[in-house]
């Protein structure tokens, strides 16, 4: 149960990231999905790869799907979290009550750069492999 609640978190964040931004946020679900040990990393990029499925990663979809690296439960969960978390993102940045200037909508879209990069390079120090 703690799995779902976590991809939904997940996909939410990226979502609204991905709606403030512009730019999906693969990154941080890998990252927080990896951190949790929801399931193996080939797994986790799997499953990522199905949400960007059309068109752009059908082939490497296909070739995780060939070797049962996809996790579809947990891909619906993040794709539709995703959808909700952009629509509630892209409101933030439209809406008069809330509009974000374009200099905080171009810091948060470099402090997210940053920390996902910080992230990934310290997961990979600590990589056992």
């Amino acid at each position: 149960m703690i799995q779902y609640i976590i991809e939904c978190i997940t996909g939410l964040l990226a979502g609204l990231i991905l709606g403030i931004t512009g730019i999906p946020a693969i990154g941080l679900m890998l990252l927080i999905l990896d951190y949790f040990k929801i399931t193996d990393y080939k797994t986790i990029l799997g499953t990522v790869m199905f949400l960007n499925l059309f068109p752009i990663s059908g082939i490497s979809f296909f070739e995780f799907y060939k070797a049962k690296q996809i996790d579809f439960v947990m891909g619906f969960i993040l794709l539709i979290s995703i959808i909700i978390g952009s629509s509630f993102g892209s409101k933030l940045v439209i809406s008069e009550d809330y509009k974000l200037s374009t200099k905080t909508i171009k810091y948060i879209t470099s402090g997210f750069g940053a920390l996902i990069s910080i992230a990934f390079y310290f997961s990979a120090q600590y990589e056992k492999n």
